[in-house]
């Protein structure tokens, strides 16, 4: 059985690529524009399992992109989505970010309970726009969200 109480946090390394990818794809999530070369984006959650569950961000700046939570089906409602939020989230603030974006097709109640709102695909920054993952991997229909992180 998992230790889903004491996952172990960490930044994600090169070696952790196939894994990433693997747990990316199995949940549908875009993985076409990122490669070991981008995987110091991620945050990976590690238990008595292996990899439970991930988190990036692209950072630009004062902004940044939250992208492809995934939290293995073996750990879901354990609260490690929620966990590895709350680590992107100091982590931008720790990197000068002040404001985060998303994009989700079926997430949008978990991201609302923490503190997203769903913002007009008109309102994002030139930055988040111009994110491959804003542009083509993610469609149209997906909502954006927003979160202003506090100082």
């Amino acid at each position: 059985m998992t230790d889903l109480q004491s996952p172990t946090l960490r930044r994600a390394i090169s070696d952790d690529w196939e894994a990433i990818r693997q747990l990316l794809q199995a949940s549908g999530l875009p993985a076409d524009d990122l490669g070991p070369d981008k995987v110091s984006e991620f945050l990976i959650a590690e238990g008595g399992a292996g990899l439970e569950g991930l988190i990036g961000l692209e950072g630009f700046g004062t902004t940044g992109l939250l992208r492809s939570l995934v939290v293995t089906r073996s750990a879901r409602g354990s609260g490690l989505g929620s966990k590895l939020v709350a680590a992107l989230e100091s982590a931008a603030q720790a990197a000068g970010i002040s404001e985060l974006w998303l994009l989700t097709i079926d997430a949008e109640r978990f991201f609302e309970r923490l503190g997203f709102v769903i913002a007009r695909r008109d309102d994002a920054p030139d930055s988040i726009r111009g994110t491959e993952e804003f542009r083509d991997l993610c469609p149209d229909t997906a909502l954006l969200m927003v979160k202003a992180l506090a100082e």
